[in-house]
């Protein structure tokens, strides 16, 4: 990326990025599916090498290696290179946070990151199967969550977490992603 992008970009940053290669992949809106690379990352956004640089302000969702699941809408795009403006919950901030220090090799506090609280709650998950399991829900935002229990459920069951529809996706390290079914507009 050229150096004048990189300082236009600098001044519309509302959190300091640290540079860090991660692998993952990423889906653009019409649910296509393609690898990329991190450039560089923060809580409020992630800077991605990838074969496609969607439209400026398309929804994005990436699957990062040790980060999990971040979306956003694209906020700036190049010649191979895009970059989102991340909508993270408040529960996810301080994880996401912590592994980018402790993947940097750096301290929280030299990166200069705020500490914030990770709220989790209990609800009661039921599949369309009828089976019910007490979980702690962590990581919710309108579009899903992060969901932990004891049984295991396979990606694309239909669940129900207290009265919110959706799909179990992709298993983490905090437990498995529910994504919840859209609403009509």
């Amino acid at each position: 990326m050229p150096a004048i992008v990189k300082e236009k970009a600098a001044e519309r940053r509302r959190a300091e990025r640290t540079p860090l290669k991660l692998g993952g992949r990423y889906m653009l809106s019409d649910g296509v599916e393609l690898q990329c690379r991190t450039i560089d990352v923060s809580v409020t956004g992630v800077a991605l090498e990838g074969y496609i640089a969607p439209d400026l302000g398309e929804h994005v969702i990436v699957y990062l290696d040790e980060l999990g699941r971040i979306e956003g809408n694209v906020a700036r795009r190049g010649d191979g290179w895009f970059a989102i403006d991340a909508r993270t919950s408040q529960s996810r901030i301080r994880r996401i946070e912590e592994k980018i220090a402790a993947l940097s090799g750096k301290s929280p506090e030299t990166l200069g990151l705020a500490a914030h609280s990770s709220p989790r709650r209990s609800a009661i998950l039921r599949t369309d199967f009828g089976q019910e399991f007490s979980v702690q829900v962590s990581d919710e935002s309108p579009t899903g969550a992060t969901v932990s229990c004891n049984a295991k459920l396979l990606p694309g069951t239909r669940v129900t977490i207290d009265g919110e529809r959706g799909i179990v996706g992709l298993e983490g390290h905090e437990g498995f992603l529910v994504e919840f079914a859209k609403r009509p507009a």
